[in-house]
């Protein structure tokens, strides 16, 4: 019985405090930032939302000036300052900056922010696990080990998201007449837009794939679901 509650604290220690991290992150980011206001975004959204079968689709945005997008489990959708600001000028087209919001529900049809939580609480389980079997053979350095393997399955997890995400995203952008290009140079534009973008998500740790693997998937699911 010790050895569960052993495994249980920690773990429900974990999921604690994700859910607070994840309740007060939301309130600031809401509380930090304004309604996207702009009619010709607001029509292109419309168009999304008929194709996504829902009523209406709100998007807030932050003053960060980096370009990027996220969705909060309680399903608010975000976008940096920066991403408007390419828009404005002409860096980025109508379709481009939609494929960002595409992306975004499609991490809510599939329910990725809810499941975050799960994952982060087994990623912190399989540390103190693996911890515990690898320091008895490694001494001293088999908590790091295992933090290293946990990172690793996080970061399979969190790819595997992007993928699905996208996907959806593709089809998304199909059904409203969009077509799938615009997703995929978007994704293109990130690595001439954003500093450091294709390094990152090459590194083994990242939580995002590859911009051309990303790319190369909207190109190949888009020729096969059009043909």
């Amino acid at each position: 019985m010790s050895k569960i509650l052993t495994l249980l604290i920690p773990l429900a220690i974990a999921i604690t405090m994700f859910r607070v991290n994840a309740v007060l992150s939301g309130r600031s980011l809401r509380a930090k930032s304004r309604p996207l206001r702009n009619d010709e975004v607001e029509r292109a959204l419309t168009r999304l939302a008929a194709a996504a079968g829902i009523d209406h689709i709100r998007v807030r945005v932050f003053d960060e000036a980096q370009i990027n997008g996220l969705v909060t489990p309680e399903g608010d959708i975000y976008v940096t300052s920066g991403l408007v600001d390419k828009l404005r000028g002409g860096k980025v087209s109508m379709p481009e900056f939609v494929s960002v919001i595409a992306h975004e529900l499609g991490h809510l049809a599939h329910g990725h922010t809810k499941r975050r939580i799960w994952d982060v609480a087994g990623s912190h389980l399989l540390v103190v696990i693996l911890g515990g079997l690898i320091a008895r053979v490694i001494p001293f350095v088999g908590y790091y080990i295992a933090r290293f393997l946990s990172s690793l399955f996080v970061s399979a997890l969190s790819r595997k998201d992007e993928f699905e995400a996208d996907s959806y995203a593709t089809a998304l952008m199909i059904k409203a007449g969009f077509g799938a290009e615009p997703q995929a140079r978007m994704l293109e534009k990130l690595i001439e837009l954003v500093p450091g973008a294709e390094r990152i998500s090459d590194n083994w740790l990242a939580s995002h794939p590859p911009v051309p693997e990303r790319a190369a998937a909207i190109r190949g699911n888009a020729e096969r679901w059009t043909a």
